[in-house]
Protein backbone atom coordinates (compact mmCIF):
# COMPACT_ATOMS: atom_id res chain seq x y z
CA UNK A 1 0.00 0.00 0.00
CA UNK A 2 1.16 3.28 -1.10
CA UNK A 3 1.23 6.65 1.22
CA UNK A 4 -0.61 9.51 -0.38
CA UNK A 5 1.21 12.56 -0.69
CA UNK A 6 -0.84 14.20 2.01
CA UNK A 7 -0.52 11.60 4.41
CA UNK A 8 3.71 11.63 3.60
CA UNK A 9 3.37 15.88 4.30
CA UNK A 10 2.09 14.60 8.24
CA UNK A 11 4.58 12.30 8.51
CA UNK A 12 8.16 13.29 11.00
CA UNK A 13 11.59 12.59 10.41
CA UNK A 14 13.50 13.32 13.73
CA UNK A 15 17.04 13.16 14.55
CA UNK A 16 17.84 11.16 17.62
CA UNK A 17 19.65 13.18 20.66
CA UNK A 18 21.15 11.83 23.67
CA UNK A 19 18.24 13.03 25.54
CA UNK A 20 16.57 10.12 23.60
CA UNK A 21 17.01 7.14 25.96
CA UNK A 22 14.25 5.12 27.02
CA UNK A 23 11.88 7.05 24.91
CA UNK A 24 12.22 5.67 21.34
CA UNK A 25 13.10 2.12 19.58
CA UNK A 26 16.26 0.84 18.67
CA UNK A 27 16.73 -1.43 15.92
CA UNK A 28 13.21 -2.76 17.15
CA UNK A 29 13.87 -2.96 20.46
CA UNK A 30 11.84 -1.28 22.73
CA UNK A 31 12.65 -1.63 26.14
CA UNK A 32 14.89 0.35 27.56
CA UNK A 33 15.96 -1.68 30.74
CA UNK A 34 17.21 -4.43 28.06
CA UNK A 35 20.85 -5.01 28.19
CA UNK A 36 21.07 -4.63 24.92
CA UNK A 37 19.23 -1.13 24.22
CA UNK A 38 21.35 0.54 26.66
CA UNK A 39 24.49 -1.08 25.19
CA UNK A 40 23.21 0.12 21.85
CA UNK A 41 22.17 3.56 23.05
CA UNK A 42 25.80 4.24 24.73
CA UNK A 43 27.47 3.02 21.27
CA UNK A 44 24.84 5.39 19.72
CA UNK A 45 26.28 8.27 21.95
CA UNK A 46 29.64 7.87 21.59
CA UNK A 47 29.91 8.14 18.10
CA UNK A 48 27.49 11.43 17.61
CA UNK A 49 30.80 13.36 17.68
CA UNK A 50 32.29 11.21 15.10
CA UNK A 51 29.38 11.89 13.14
CA UNK A 52 26.78 9.71 13.40
CA UNK A 53 23.36 10.35 12.99
CA UNK A 54 20.54 8.49 13.80
CA UNK A 55 17.17 9.38 12.27
CA UNK A 56 13.22 8.02 13.11
CA UNK A 57 10.40 8.14 11.11
CA UNK A 58 7.22 8.92 12.67
CA UNK A 59 3.79 8.60 11.58
CA UNK A 60 0.33 10.38 13.44
CA UNK A 61 -1.40 7.26 13.91
CA UNK A 62 1.89 4.47 14.32
CA UNK A 63 4.50 6.73 16.36
CA UNK A 64 8.03 5.37 15.45
CA UNK A 65 8.18 3.20 12.76
CA UNK A 66 11.30 3.34 10.95
CA UNK A 67 15.05 4.15 11.91
CA UNK A 68 17.88 4.80 10.01
CA UNK A 69 21.97 5.08 11.19
CA UNK A 70 24.87 6.40 8.89
CA UNK A 71 28.13 8.01 9.40
CA UNK A 72 31.01 9.61 7.08
CA UNK A 73 32.55 6.78 4.76
CA UNK A 74 36.18 7.32 7.02
CA UNK A 75 34.37 6.13 10.54
CA UNK A 76 32.02 3.66 8.95
CA UNK A 77 31.65 0.58 11.33
CA UNK A 78 32.11 -1.63 8.20
CA UNK A 79 35.29 -3.10 6.99
CA UNK A 80 34.99 -0.37 3.80
CA UNK A 81 36.70 2.03 2.04
CA UNK A 82 34.11 5.11 1.81
CA UNK A 83 35.70 8.20 2.09
CA UNK A 84 34.15 11.01 1.67
CA UNK A 85 30.67 8.99 1.28
CA UNK A 86 28.05 8.64 3.70
CA UNK A 87 27.70 4.87 4.92
CA UNK A 88 24.38 3.46 5.80
CA UNK A 89 25.14 1.30 8.77
CA UNK A 90 21.40 0.10 8.92
CA UNK A 91 17.56 0.40 8.00
CA UNK A 92 14.69 -0.30 9.60
CA UNK A 93 11.23 -0.66 9.21
CA UNK A 94 8.45 -2.44 11.22
CA UNK A 95 6.73 -4.79 9.48
CA UNK A 96 3.65 -3.50 9.28
CA UNK A 97 4.39 -0.40 7.54
CA UNK A 98 6.68 -2.13 4.70
CA UNK A 99 5.67 -1.32 0.98
CA UNK A 100 4.76 2.50 2.16
CA UNK A 101 7.41 4.69 0.32
CA UNK A 102 8.90 5.32 4.23
CA UNK A 103 12.41 3.25 3.79
CA UNK A 104 12.68 5.64 0.62
CA UNK A 105 11.98 8.69 2.81
CA UNK A 106 14.50 8.14 4.95
CA UNK A 107 17.14 7.09 2.33
CA UNK A 108 16.69 10.23 0.83
CA UNK A 109 17.20 12.30 4.11
CA UNK A 110 20.55 10.59 4.00
CA UNK A 111 21.35 11.68 0.72
CA UNK A 112 20.04 15.09 1.39
CA UNK A 113 22.85 15.14 4.32
CA UNK A 114 25.23 13.90 2.18
CA UNK A 115 24.95 16.71 -0.37
CA UNK A 116 24.93 19.66 2.34
CA UNK A 117 28.25 17.88 3.42
CA UNK A 118 29.77 17.99 0.01
CA UNK A 119 30.19 14.27 -0.79
CA UNK A 120 30.33 12.03 -3.27
CA UNK A 121 27.40 10.00 -2.39
CA UNK A 122 26.59 7.22 -0.22
CA UNK A 123 27.30 3.70 0.28
CA UNK A 124 25.35 0.79 2.35
CA UNK A 125 26.71 -3.16 2.40
CA UNK A 126 23.62 -5.48 1.75
CA UNK A 127 23.41 -8.94 1.92
CA UNK A 128 20.62 -11.85 1.61
CA UNK A 129 18.55 -12.91 4.97
CA UNK A 130 16.38 -11.79 7.18
CA UNK A 131 18.75 -10.04 9.71
CA UNK A 132 20.00 -7.59 7.45
CA UNK A 133 18.67 -5.34 4.62
CA UNK A 134 18.52 -6.68 0.60
CA UNK A 135 19.64 -4.98 -2.13
CA UNK A 136 16.41 -4.42 -3.85
CA UNK A 137 15.35 -1.31 -1.60
CA UNK A 138 18.80 0.45 -2.31
CA UNK A 139 19.03 -0.54 -6.04
CA UNK A 140 15.13 1.31 -6.73
CA UNK A 141 16.59 4.33 -5.11
CA UNK A 142 19.50 4.53 -7.58
CA UNK A 143 22.55 2.96 -5.59
CA UNK A 144 24.21 0.37 -7.79
CA UNK A 145 26.05 -2.55 -6.74
CA UNK A 146 29.39 -2.26 -7.15
CA UNK A 147 31.45 -5.02 -5.43
CA UNK A 148 30.26 -8.40 -3.68
CA UNK A 149 32.60 -10.77 -1.40
CA UNK A 150 31.18 -14.23 0.08
CA UNK A 151 28.98 -15.48 0.93
CA UNK A 152 26.19 -13.01 -0.67
CA UNK A 153 27.56 -9.42 0.76
CA UNK A 154 27.49 -6.72 -1.89
CA UNK A 155 28.77 -3.28 -1.58
CA UNK A 156 25.92 -1.00 -3.27
CA UNK A 157 26.88 2.77 -4.02
CA UNK A 158 24.81 6.05 -5.20
CA UNK A 159 27.28 8.56 -6.67
CA UNK A 160 26.38 12.10 -7.37
CA UNK A 161 28.83 12.49 -9.70
CA UNK A 162 30.02 9.45 -11.94
CA UNK A 163 33.79 10.78 -12.16
CA UNK A 164 33.91 9.99 -7.93
CA UNK A 165 35.99 7.29 -6.68
CA UNK A 166 33.99 3.77 -6.00
CA UNK A 167 34.31 2.99 -2.40
CA UNK A 168 35.01 -0.71 -2.28
CA UNK A 169 35.52 -3.85 0.31
CA UNK A 170 38.85 -3.73 2.28
CA UNK A 171 39.31 -7.91 1.65
CA UNK A 172 42.19 -9.85 2.32
CA UNK A 173 39.78 -11.64 4.50
CA UNK A 174 42.01 -15.12 5.16
CA UNK A 175 44.79 -12.91 6.05
CA UNK A 176 43.22 -11.49 8.81
CA UNK A 177 41.43 -14.41 10.19
CA UNK A 178 44.10 -16.66 10.45
CA UNK A 179 45.64 -13.73 13.17
CA UNK A 180 43.15 -14.86 15.34
CA UNK A 181 44.14 -18.19 15.71
CA UNK A 182 42.96 -21.56 17.36
CA UNK A 183 40.47 -21.72 19.72
CA UNK A 184 37.01 -19.95 19.67
CA UNK A 185 36.71 -15.58 19.04
CA UNK A 186 33.61 -14.02 19.50
CA UNK A 187 33.86 -10.87 17.95
CA UNK A 188 31.41 -8.06 18.97
CA UNK A 189 30.73 -4.30 19.65
CA UNK A 190 28.13 -2.12 20.58
CA UNK A 191 26.61 -1.33 16.83
CA UNK A 192 24.27 -4.17 17.12
CA UNK A 193 21.83 -4.22 20.02
CA UNK A 194 21.49 -8.25 19.07
CA UNK A 195 24.91 -8.86 20.59
CA UNK A 196 25.19 -8.52 24.17
CA UNK A 197 22.32 -11.64 24.56
CA UNK A 198 24.90 -13.46 21.34
CA UNK A 199 27.71 -13.03 23.92
CA UNK A 200 25.99 -14.10 26.35
CA UNK A 201 24.51 -17.19 25.93
CA UNK A 202 27.61 -18.29 23.46
CA UNK A 203 29.61 -18.30 26.26
CA UNK A 204 27.75 -20.19 28.36
CA UNK A 205 27.43 -22.77 25.75
CA UNK A 206 30.94 -23.13 25.18
CA UNK A 207 31.99 -23.23 28.68
CA UNK A 208 29.65 -25.97 29.68
CA UNK A 209 29.01 -27.78 26.48
CA UNK A 210 32.46 -27.78 24.90
CA UNK A 211 35.02 -26.82 27.72
CA UNK A 212 35.69 -24.03 26.01
CA UNK A 213 36.72 -20.78 27.38
CA UNK A 214 35.83 -18.02 24.40
CA UNK A 215 38.10 -15.36 23.44
CA UNK A 216 36.07 -11.94 23.70
CA UNK A 217 36.88 -9.58 20.81
CA UNK A 218 34.72 -6.03 21.51
CA UNK A 219 35.56 -3.69 18.76
CA UNK A 220 35.42 -0.15 20.64
CA UNK A 221 36.50 2.21 17.81
CA UNK A 222 35.75 2.06 13.53
CA UNK A 223 39.05 1.22 12.75
CA UNK A 224 39.20 -1.98 14.34
CA UNK A 225 35.89 -2.31 12.64
CA UNK A 226 37.32 -1.56 9.24
CA UNK A 227 39.79 -3.98 9.85
CA UNK A 228 37.64 -6.95 10.16
CA UNK A 229 38.23 -10.50 8.88
CA UNK A 230 34.52 -10.10 6.70
CA UNK A 231 32.70 -7.13 4.91
CA UNK A 232 30.00 -7.02 8.22
CA UNK A 233 32.79 -6.60 10.79
CA UNK A 234 30.74 -5.47 14.00
CA UNK A 235 29.18 -9.22 15.26
CA UNK A 236 30.62 -13.18 14.31
CA UNK A 237 32.72 -16.07 15.38
CA UNK A 238 35.78 -17.63 14.43
CA UNK A 239 36.59 -20.90 15.08
CA UNK A 240 40.18 -21.75 15.06
CA UNK A 241 41.24 -19.00 12.30
CA UNK A 242 37.79 -19.97 10.44
CA UNK A 243 34.71 -17.79 10.23
CA UNK A 244 32.07 -19.53 11.28
CA UNK A 245 29.12 -17.21 11.56
CA UNK A 246 28.97 -13.77 10.34
CA UNK A 247 26.53 -11.88 12.28
CA UNK A 248 24.75 -12.44 15.55
CA UNK A 249 23.78 -15.67 15.60
CA UNK A 250 21.42 -17.55 18.93
CA UNK A 251 22.40 -20.15 21.05
CA UNK A 252 21.12 -23.40 19.09
CA UNK A 253 22.89 -21.89 15.77
CA UNK A 254 26.00 -21.89 18.31
CA UNK A 255 25.37 -25.44 18.66
CA UNK A 256 24.89 -26.85 15.36
CA UNK A 257 28.03 -25.22 14.10
CA UNK A 258 30.11 -26.24 16.69
CA UNK A 259 28.78 -30.13 16.09
CA UNK A 260 29.78 -29.92 12.42
CA UNK A 261 33.08 -28.38 13.49
CA UNK A 262 33.96 -30.84 15.60
CA UNK A 263 32.99 -33.44 13.24
CA UNK A 264 35.14 -31.94 11.02
CA UNK A 265 38.25 -31.85 13.42
CA UNK A 266 37.56 -35.35 14.13
CA UNK A 267 38.40 -36.70 10.80
CA UNK A 268 41.79 -34.96 10.58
Amino acid sequence: MKTSNKAKAKIRIIEMTPEDAGKVPLCGHKDPSNEGYRHKFQWITKRMSEGLKVKMLRTPDDGHVGYIEYVPGERAWRAVDSENYMFIHCIYMEKRCKGRGYGTLLIDDCLKDASKADMNGAAVVTREGTWMVGKELFLKNGFEEVEKALPDFSLLVKKFKKSAPTPSFKGQWDKKRKKFGRGLTIITSGQCPQNVKMVNDITEIARERYGIEPRIVEYKSYRQAQNAPWPYAVAGLLYDGKLVADHPISGTRFRLIMEKELRINAKF
